[in-house]
């Protein structure tokens, strides 16, 4: 790439994130998308008020009607400081009859422990209609009364909780040969954790992709659809036109990110401060099966961060070579139908190697894909965290995905070049490099008449 090919890439860098800015679109949308991020966090805490835990509770006493077969230490339940003063008394009332209690006794609370039909327990806690007895209150409540259950279970059992820790304490398998223990070949994680690492990684890379090719597909064809391209050609070479293009894409796309992820944080912010991290957490937590993953066996260190931070920037390199060479055929919106297919096929080669290669757990399958450019991108990080391929694969990957990144730029420019003037359809693969050969035959042809008459 001839560095006159590149002059002017800063000028069109610059007047892209301008206009880009200029659109009234944008900034609506930008806004509206702060705005819904800032509101998150503090909306979850004012709507789950009633979860947040108390410091100090107003409850002087606690009847406790237990249908169970086991007993509540009262000890359990006032070990708790805040709770340390609470008046408990066992009781077989109805609970009819508590409507009249709880009205007349303000600071009084009811506990009801039931059996449930498919098992384990069911604590339900009242107050009365009137009185400084909050929601929270009760709520923080039952979750000691959760704990003093739980103790009397233990106690009835004659079970230590240090005995059902490690009762309930998961074991973790790991395979290897031998040969490779005395070499000292790094550990390896099993293949469910191989499994989730490569599939929440290469999510990323195709939300990453999916953002890169729309946002490339429109900056390719918006001079083919305005007519604009013949009077910019005379100022700006096609390559430096397209990367200038390409890179105000990628800031104007990194920076929107950047605008999110920072008020998502002082969203987080707010909501704590309104509610509490806490109740947050609890609130916001997704309770799910993870199947086999554990973290034994990651080779995660302190630069993981950044690392994957430029593994992700490769990718999203990669990503817009492919876009840019699809979206320089694209002449008309409904073009971008057929061009997205191509980029997407492209893709998927790389997200489906990755889906399926830990379920094989084949070292020479993982360093293909880990060196292979159309897979290495979804697969040679995860490969390198789980310990699948060495340091120096993972570094030879590294330089392929730079190469790539670089030679399909360039690739994404010389298709720019040829395609800036065409208003076809997008044409087929076949058809897509005839045209290349023949333009590149033409300049080559050019190319060798300058210098001919140069000499002459």
């Amino acid at each position: 790439m001839k560095k006159a090919e590149l002059r002017g890439v800063g000028t069109v860098f610059r007047f892209e994130v301008e206009q880009h800015y200029k659109m009234k679109s944008t900034v609506i949308f930008l806004i509206v998308m702060t705005v819904i991020a800032l509101a998150i966090f503090p909306v979850i805490a004012i709507f789950s008020g009633g979860n947040k835990e108390v410091n100090e509770t107003t409850i002087t006493r606690l009847y406790i009607r237990n249908e169970t077969d086991y007993p509540i230490d009262h000890a359990d339940i006032q070990s708790d400081a805040r709770y340390a003063a609470v008046e408990c008394v066992d009781t077989d009332t109805a609970l009819e009859t508590f409507r009249q209690i709880l009205w007349d006794e303000e600071k009084s609370a009811v506990a009801v422990i039931t059996h449930e039909e498919t098992g384990g327990f069911k604590i339900k806690g009242y107050y009365g209609e009137k009185g400084s007895i909050s929601d929270s209150d009760i709520r923080t409540l039952c979750g000691v009364l959760e704990d003093a259950v739980h103790e009397s279970l233990l106690r009835s059992a004659n079970v230590t909780q240090a005995q059902l820790d490690t009762v309930k304490s998961r074991s973790f398998s790991q395979v290897a040969r031998i040969s490779d223990y005395f070499k000292g070949d790094q550990e390896q994680a099993d293949m469910g954790t191989h499994v989730f690492i490569n599939m929440f990684y290469s999510y990323a890379i195709m939300i990453l992709s999916s953002l890169a090719m729309s946002y490339i597909f429109q900056v390719c064809m918006e001079e083919k659809v305005s007519k604009l391209v013949e009077s910019l050609l005379v100022s700006v070479h096609p390559t430096a036109l397209l990367l200038g293009k390409v890179l105000a894409a990628s800031f104007c796309l990194a920076a929107g990110i950047a605008l999110l992820i920072a008020a998502l944080m002082i969203s987080w912010k707010l909501g704590t401060a309104i509610s509490g991290s806490d109740s947050i957490l609890s609130f916001i937590q997704i309770h799910t099966d993870l199947g086999d993953f554990s973290s034994q066996g990651l080779h995660i260190g302190l630069g993981w961060g950044l690392l994957t931070l430029l593994c992700l920037v490769l990718a999203y390199a990669n990503s817009a070579g492919y876009s840019g060479i699809f979206g320089s055929c694209c002449s008309k919106p409904e073009d971008t139908q057929h061009a997205s297919l191509g980029v997407v096929l492209f893709l998927m080669v790389g997200f489906m190697c990755a889906a399926f290669a830990p379920l094989f757990q084949n070292d020479v399958l993982n360093i293909v894909f880990s060196l292979f450019p159309m897979t290495s991108i979804f697969t040679a990080l995860p490969n390198f965290l789980c310990g699948k391929i060495h340091w120096a694969v993972f570094a030879a990957a590294l330089v392929i995905q730079v190469i790539s990144a670089f030679v399909l730029m360039r690739a994404a420019g010389a298709a720019y070049r040829m395609m800036i003037l065409y208003r076809g359809d997008v044409p087929k693969p076949k058809q897509f490099l005839a045209m290349m050969r023949e333009y590149r035959a033409a300049s080559k042809a050019e190319k060798a008449g300058k210098e001919g008459s140069h000499e002459a």
